[in-house]
């Protein structure tokens, strides 16, 4: 039973010992070239990357500088059970939207977002704006762009595969600690090439050859499926 009553309580002699709080260790990261990285911060890595010119700013543009019209009779006549229709121009507007835009820009849409994409390919020929989308939805956004086309990385970290996975490894690192952000690859054909047919032979290309443009391919799929998670 305590009875209640205003007075104090005697405060018992003695001095309290605070607790130190301790300090968390970074962890390791368990993917190709995280402990290439490890004690490197991210703004440490983001001066690296744009010294290298990989991070860099992309003119601006707008989504409506996309120019094109809806194609009502496509819409009307695309079959999901087989092959759909190459879109229209406004109906590329309209997905990139929905599909890349919003969900970039805002956390809340991003959860909720039934058919939310982390990895978005655009295709076509030269000169039909997908470079253009991509800077269109980096200015709506204002994302960071991370450039990995094969044009941007040739010649750099190329001393070796642990170079390499470095620098896949910072890229992945600091788009994360930086969000929004985008991986942008150019000629994503050369990093990941169609598989050819049997029968037919070509050159071989060289294990070890940093030249090649897939000499980031491995460590980018099992960043993929082991980084990104938002």
């Amino acid at each position: 039973m305590i009875a209640l009553s205003g007075a104090k309580k005697k405060k018992k002699k003695g001095k309290k010992k605070k607790k130190k709080a301790k300090k968390k260790k970074p962890k390791k990261i368990k993917l190709p070239g995280g402990k290439y990285i490890f004690g490197m911060t991210d703004y440490d890595i983001l001066k690296e990357l744009i010294a290298e010119q990989i991070c860099k700013y992309l003119p601006a543009a707008s989504i409506k500088d996309f120019l094109g019209e809806f194609n009502y009779i496509h819409s009307m006549l695309d079959n999901l059970e087989t092959t759909p229709f190459d879109p229209s121009m406004a109906l590329i507007r309209q997905l990139v939207t929905e599909y890349v835009i919003f969900p970039l820009g805002s956390e809340l849409i991003r959860k909720r977002h039934p058919g939310h994409c982390r990895s978005i390919l655009f295709y076509g020929p030269e000169g039909t704006g997908k470079t253009l989308m991509v800077r269109a939805v980096a200015s709506e956004t204002r994302s960071i762009v991370f450039d990995l086309s094969p044009v941007a990385t040739l010649g750099k970290y190329a001393a070796g595969k642990p170079e390499t996975e470095k620098m896949v490894a910072m890229v992945m690192k600091a788009a994360k600690g930086y969000q929004p952000s985008i991986i942008y690859i150019d000629e994503c054909e050369r990093v990941w090439p169609a598989k050819k047919k049997k029968g037919k032979k070509g050159k071989k290309a060289k294990k070890n050859d940093m030249t090649n443009p897939n000499r980031i391919k491995k460590a980018l799929n099992k960043w993929k499926k082991g980084w990104i998670n938002d």
